[in-house]
């Protein structure tokens, strides 16, 4: 009877996450996944299916550990604007702390996979879609506080700034510093009022 080898699957999503983040889904070879996560062949199809089921799970892994921030934010007692202004700071804080990731990894997904994969396709907008749901609560929340006075729908809005979000993602891969992500963010900000 075969033995069945034990592993913390968050830990294995995480790594694998990790590794795809660096290297890509097709710039990853099945090698490389198996050295990252410490799994077997045997383990990864019996537990994952293969390497493109492994990537979608940790696709979403990667989302949902992203979505740990935003829920922390939606907690705090402050109004819609402020809570946008801290999603943004704190998307730079992160950039800057880590110079050496490869960027986002739904961002890099996005621009590799979604047009091949559907399943790919549908993780990146689910979070497109999530993302801008929480965005154009803040925004409503604002709105209704008379803290902020929106001209457009507040839907237009979200897709504004999530956009943003993406975007200063890549310009961190750019070499843009701190101060320069600092600057777009400032004028994201200003652009509401």
């Amino acid at each position: 009877m075969p033995r069945t080898k034990k592993f913390d699957k968050t830990e294995v999503l995480a790594a694998a996450a990790s590794i795809f983040q660096q290297k890509g889904y097709n710039g990853t070879s099945m090698d490389e996944v198996l050295r990252a996560t410490g799994l077997s062949r045997s383990s990864l199809y019996d537990s994952f299916g293969d390497k493109h089921n492994l990537y979608i799970q940790s696709l979403e892994y990667y989302k949902q550990n992203n979505q740990a921030l935003s829920d922390k934010i939606e907690e705090k007692p402050v109004n819609g604007l402020q809570k946008i202004d801290f999603l943004f700071k704190n998307v730079v804080d992160h950039l800057i702390a880590h110079p050496d990731d490869n960027g986002c990894l739904l961002v890099n997904a996005a621009a590799e996979m979604s047009k091949q994969c559907f399943k790919t396709q549908q993780v990146i907008c689910n979070n497109k879609d999530e993302v801008q749901e929480l965005l154009t609560g803040w925004l409503n929340d604002a709105q209704s506080r008379n803290i902020l006075k929106l001209s457009k729908p507040t839907k237009n809005y979200s897709q504004f700034l999530y956009n943003t979000l993406l975007g200063l993602r890549v310009m961190s891969q750019s070499g843009a510093t701190k101060q320069e992500l600092n600057n777009v963010v400032k004028v994201t900000i200003d652009s509401l009022n």
